[in-house]
């Protein structure tokens, strides 16, 4: 089976969020949000994972589910990230 990744240079955005702290929302493919603030990506069980703190718990959204990621700090130079086409 081949893993579910994403491209490498969103995949770079993505660390990048991460390394930064910033707070964000994470909208994904069923229409449901989280907001978080991301910290660290994994990798388990053939998929990516991005990790945020919401709301005092540690969650994990597969990449693969992830539609965009808004980052929600006004100094970041990136404030919204699509990891799926655009229809």
């Amino acid at each position: 089976m081949t893993p579910a990744i994403i491209a490498c240079d969103l995949h770079d955005h993505v660390e990048i969020i991460c390394m930064r702290r910033y707070p964000i929302r994470v909208q994904r493919m069923d229409g449901s949000q989280i907001c978080g603030t991301a910290f660290n990506t994994r990798t388990g069980a053939g998929e990516e994972y991005l990790q945020l703190h919401a709301a005092g718990d540690l969650l994990e959204v597969p990449l693969q589910l992830i539609e965009h990621i808004e980052v929600l700090d006004s100094s970041a130079p990136l404030t919204t990230l699509w990891l799926q086409p655009r229809q």
